[in-house]
């Protein structure tokens, strides 16, 4: 039942979307309950076409989680964000902090409790719209759109638990010039991903992540298990 329900996400998402982003970790909730936090996600340089320049962005969230089933996991997010885009212009185009959120899943694969040994698939979007910027009477107008497939090996201790594992993303700015619109994609798609989980009570815990190759980013939550 609960890969039937994975295939049914993944059939349906996929053929709309394009991928990159936080994978979430190993906090899973229980069940029918759900685990809120807060989540720092930078992207400090993405490359788009080589010859396009290169993007940052920043965004702030607050996110839940919630138990489908022991294996399946939903997650969501709303906050805020910007985006940087040096096009090697005179000068970088900054974007003003506006709406940014994002949705996916996680499906535990595999678990040994004995040996702490776990496995995990994630798909996660996220998008961020920043206001528009205006440099010498020319309008800019940009849209950040990023997926991100992940498949996660997790290392659980009483205390701390490590992850790493590869990802596959694409990220797609729409990019628009006095009305003129563009689409540009991230050169590089596949990535790395290595984490840990540190529990500070039972119901706490503070997530560290960092991500490369495709993108150097770097993401900090804490999050709080009901």
């Amino acid at each position: 039942m609960d890969r039937t329900i994975v295939l049914i996400f993944v059939l349906v998402l996929l053929p709309t979307l394009s991928f990159a982003i936080p994978a979430e970790g190993d906090f899973f909730p229980a069940p029918h309950k759900s685990i809120w936090g807060i989540q720092f996600n930078h992207i400090f340089s993405r490359d788009f076409n080589k010859v396009e320049g290169q993007a940052s962005m920043t965004q702030y969230f607050i996110r839940a989680s919630y138990g489908l089933t022991k294996k399946l996991f939903l997650d969501g997010k709303i906050g805020w964000g910007n985006v940087e885009f040096d096009r090697n212009l005179p000068s970088k185009i900054d974007f003003p902090t506006n709406f940014a959120g994002g949705y996916g899943f996680r499906y535990l694969f595999y678990e040994d409790t004995d040996s702490g040994i776990k496995s995990i698939f994630g798909f996660q979007h996220v998008s961020c719209h920043p206001h528009k910027s205006e440099i010498d009477g020319v309008k800019y107008t940009i849209i950040w759109d990023e997926w991100q497939g992940s498949w996660l090996l997790i290392k659980s201790g009483k205390k701390m638990s490590f992850y790493f594992g590869p990802q596959y993303s694409v990220v797609q700015l729409k990019y628009k010039v006095d009305g003129l619109r563009r689409r540009l994609k991230a050169e590089d798609s596949w990535g790395a991903v290595l984490g840990s989980d540190y529990r500070l009570t039972k119901n706490i815990s503070v997530n560290v992540e960092a991500r490369f190759f495709d993108e150097r980013a770097l993401n900090v939550g804490v999050n709080y298990k009901f």
